[in-house]
């Protein structure tokens, strides 16, 4: 049975969200207050000139996502004591936030020429280059990852022994090994209506390439275009999109269609997002599947869900997916609904972990007479990634080595995986682990 589309899902962890890295640096300045009481405005007012309170109400307020009353207590720090490095390179990480490119650039040259250790050297370079970009009315950002990864059962040979009549089915699952490659390239410009709203083309581009299981190759990319709109605290994106996915070389799936995804921002710790999508595949028949255009037809999704940031070191993400596919066959149509839930906690200069589950329903219209003329396929699959990521300088640092800043920024990361597909079609059930080392950079322009 073919699996592709599972194996183009686990490709997307490959992504490398920028707020993120901006939530990364408000980590290593966000140090731990000195005390467990909490410092009030009233103490502020009593004390102004005790730079120490001040600078712990900035911290305290940034955790309750107050970023305003954290940028102002910033300020008359920095008035006080403007030689104070870590205060001023933790303002330009709240101007960041607020959006306020121009004061966050403004914030990090000053630093430039400042006597700072190796790791504050490097992320002012990093976000004094990002901000920059941010700036421009045109700029284009990229990102490399290149990695390896070692699976289980790559090509997801079932784990049952006889499939619905009795037969016998084989059940010799390979360990293999695959080097992993994602790329993705993405320009925007800001539209001048003053709002922020801009519009973007981005490519994403994933290769899977196995050691000795050949049938688990391929290769997908997708591109897509369209625009971010913004009203006060909403954001609505329209866009168009088209991929293509190759198996062992030979193209087996295109699509094309469009959608619109929105998110509101409620307040500074919760936002909610939704999006719908419709997109028609094409399909063509390849060594690996013979089917080919009985896939063919429309994939409708339709999302929602929420994220909540309870303080600037963690961030929770919950969502609901529904899908339906209207496929030439009925016995390819299907619909599904999906769950996922994923959990980044940031840990300090750099490092972070995050852990991601999924559970989906998928639940065919037809039987397939391939499989059975009376049974109609129902398939229940749950996986789930644990990762921890840092920066190759930090790593260094720990060994007391010194490296250039290129390599500094690179991030490290090891993660696990684990799968389970149960189906009332014998021939589905299957289960993997794996795990995968993975390097990325990113780039500004």
């Amino acid at each position: 049975m073919f699996r592709w589309a599972l194996t183009f899902e686990r490709s997307r962890w490959l992504r490398w969200p920028a707020s993120f890295l901006v939530g990364a640096l408000l980590t290593m300045v966000l140090a731990a207050p000195t005390t467990a009481e909490t410092v009030s405005y009233e103490d502020i007012l009593a004390n102004p000139d005790d730079v120490k309170l001040s600078y712990l109400y900035a911290q305290q307020q940034v955790i309750k996502g107050d970023l305003e009353q954290a940028s102002a207590s910033l300020e008359r720090v920095l008035l006080l004591q403007p030689n104070w490095d870590t205060a001023r390179l933790f303002y330009a990480a709240v101007l960041f936030r607020m959006d306020d490119m121009l004061g966050a650039k403004r914030e990090l040259k000053l630093l430039l020429d400042r006597p700072l250790n190796a790791a504050q050297e490097r992320e002012v370079k990093k976000y004094l280059a990002l901000t920059t970009a941010r700036s421009k009315q045109t700029r284009l950002t990229a990102r490399i990852t290149g990695g390896f990864k070692v699976d289980s059962n790559p090509d997801l040979t079932t784990s049952s022994s006889n499939d619905l009549n009795g037969g016998v089915l084989d059940t010799n699952s390979r360990v293999d090994g695959a080097f992993m490659a994602g790329s993705r390239v993405r320009l925007e410009h800001t539209i001048p209506n003053g709002t922020g709203s801009f519009g973007f083309i981005e490519l994403n581009s994933n290769l899977n390439e196995q050691f000795s299981v050949s049938e688990a190759d391929n290769i997908n990319a997708r591109l897509r275009a369209g625009a971010s709109l913004f009203h006060n605290d909403l954001q609505v994106t329209p866009y168009a999109v088209g991929a293509l996915l190759a198996l062992r070389g030979d193209l087996y799936r295109s699509e094309y269609g469009g959608g619109v995804a929105s998110r509101y921002v409620i307040n500074p710790q919760l936002s909610v997002f939704g999006g719908i999508e419709g997109i028609y595949q094409d399909y063509s028949v390849v060594s690996e599947d013979s089917v080919g255009s009985a896939r063919n037809g429309w994939l409708g999704e339709a999302s929602g869900g929420f994220t909540y940031r309870s303080s600037e070191k963690n961030r929770l993400t919950a969502r609901i997916k529904g899908y339906q596919k209207d496929a030439r066959n009925d016995s390819y149509s299907y619909d599904a609904i999906e769950v996922m839930v994923r959990d980044v906690l940031l840990l300090g200069r750099g490092q972070y972990v995050s852990g991601t589950a999924s559970y989906r329903w998928t639940n065919y219209d037809q039987p397939d007479p391939t499989y059975s003329a009376t049974v109609t396929r129902k398939d229940r699959i749950f996986k789930a990634r644990l990762a921890y990521g840092l920066p190759l300088g930090t790593l260094f640092e720990w060994f007391n080595m010194t490296t250039g800043d290129a390599v500094a920024d690179v991030n490290f990361q090891v993660g696990v995986n684990y799968l389970n597909w149960e189906s009332n079609i014998p021939n589905f059930d299957a289960n993997s682990v794996s795990a995968d080392v993975l390097f990325t950079k990113n780039f500004t322009y």
